[in-house]
C-alpha cells in the first residue's frame, strides 16, 4: 500500500540532479507495481524528516532523507536509489568495509559508500521511533514479558532491535561490478545491492524469510528473522506517523527548522563573544571617534580589535565605512 506517493520534483538545470530524480522515479515505479495492493507493506517515497533531538554538528536541526521506505510487520526496508549510467564498482576496503567508485564517460571516480549513508539514515530513523515507542507499539503482552527480558528487549518493545534492512538500487541502465568478489553483508540481516528492476522481488523473498522466522513451527533456523514484530494495526500506525513527520524541503521552513537555525546562530555568536565580547554590537559615536583617533596614531587592526573587543574583520569594515 502506498502511504506517501512519489511526486516528480521540479525539473532541475543540474544534470546530476535530473539523473538522480530519474533513478528515484524508476524505483518508485517498480515498488508501486509490486506493493500498491499489498495491505501488509506500506511504502513511503521521498521521505524527509527533521528532528531537533538529533542536531547536526553545527547545531542546526537534524535531517534524515530516505528515497523509499517500506514498513512491514517484521521491520523496515530503506531503499537508496543510485543513478548509474555506465557502471558502479564496489570492493572490500580490507577492514570489513566497502569502497565504491562510479564510471562516467569512461572515467572512474570514487564515491561515498551508499551502504554507510543508508546506515546513518537508518539509525536516525531508529532513534526517532524509539523515542515515540510507547505511542506506536507500547509494551509486550503480559505472557511474553519473561521471554522478552531473556532476549534483551525488556518490557517495552520499542525499535532498538527492529530490522532495518538496506537496499541499494542501481539504475537499470547501469552495471554492477564486483572485481574482487565482494558480497554484501548478510548479518544480522541481508543488505542488497541490485538493479532497480530486481529490487521488488528481492524484498518479497526477504519478507517470506521474515514470515518463516516468525512461524514457531518452522524447521530450519533462520537466525534473528521473525523475533521482532509489530501487529498489523501498529504497522499502519508507524507508517502514518512517519508520513506526518515529512517536511517538504521546498516548503516554507517549519517552526522546528526556524528554531533550530536560530539556536545554531546563537551558539555561534556565544562562541565568538567569548573572545570578542562586543562582537556584532552597534557602534556608538564615541567609539567611532576613538577608533579614528587611535587608527590615526598608527594602531594596527589586531591591537584595535583587542581595545574594542571586536573581531579584526569588524575593525577593518568599520574603518572603511568611516573613511569612505
Amino acid at each position: 500500500m502506498i502511504i506517501k506517493p512519489y511526486i516528480d520534483p521540479k525539473r532541475s538545470q543540474d544534470p546530476r540532479e535530473r539523473a538522480g530524480a530519474a533513478a528515484e522515479r524508476q524505483m518508485a515505479h517498480y515498488l508501486h507495481r509490486k506493493f500498491q495492493d499489498d495491505p501488509a507493506v506500506f511504502v513511503l517515497h521521498q521521505l524527509r524528516i527533521e528532528d531537533t533531538d538529533q542536531p547536526e554538528q553545527d547545531g542546526s536541526i537534524g535531517v534524515c532523507q530516505i528515497d523509499h521506505l517500506l514498513v512491514h510487520r517484521w521491520g523496515f526496508f530503506l531503499v537508496e536509489s543510485k543513478s548509474v549510467s555506465e557502471a558502479v564498482e564496489v570492493r572490500s576496503d580490507g577492514d570489513g568495509g566497502d569502497e565504491w567508485s562510479r564510471t562516467h564517460r569512461g572515467e572512474q571516480v570514487g564515491i561515498p559508500s551508499p551502504i554507510r549513508q543508508a546506515k546513518r539514515q537508518a539509525e536516525f530513523l531508529r532513534k526517532l521511533l524509539q523515542r515515540h515507542r510507547m505511542r506506536l507499539v507500547g509494551r509486550f503482552q503480559f505472557g511474553f514479558r519473561t521471554i522478552a527480558r531473556v532476549l534483551g528487549y525488556g518490557d517495552r518493545r520499542g525499535f532498538r532491535f527492529a530490522p532495518m534492512q538496506l537496499v541499494i538500487a542501481v539504475s537499470d541502465s547501469g552495471r554492477i561490478l564486483r572485481p574482487d568478489g565482494w558480497t554484501a553483508p548478510r548479518r544480522p540481516f541481508r543488505v542488497f545491492l541490485k538493479k532497480a528492476d530486481l529490487v521488488p522481488d528481492a524484498i518479497e523473498q526477504e519478507l517470506e524469510t521474515h514470515r518463516t522466522g516468525a512461524n514457531p513451527l518452522h524447521v530450519k533456523p533462520v537466525g534473528k528473522y521473525g523475533i521482532w514484530s509489530m501487529e498489523p494495526e501498529e504497522v499502519h500506525r508507524v507508517a502514518k506517523f512517519l508520513a506526518r513527520r515529512h517536511v517538504d524541503q521546498s516548503a516554507s521552513p517549519s517552526p522546528l527548522s526556524v528554531r533550530g537555525v536560530a539556536a545554531a546562530k546563537q551558539r555561534r555568536l556565544n562562541r565568538v563573544r567569548k573572545q570578542h565580547p562586543n562582537a556584532y554590537e552597534p557602534w556608538s559615536r564615541q567609539d567611532d571617534l576613538e577608533l579614528m583617533r587611535l587608527h590615526g596614531e598608527g594602531w594596527d587592526n589586531g591591537k584595535l580589535a583587542r581595545r574594542f573587543g571586536r573581531q579584526p574583520s569588524a575593525i577593518k569594515s568599520r574603518l572603511r565605512k568611516l573613511e569612505g
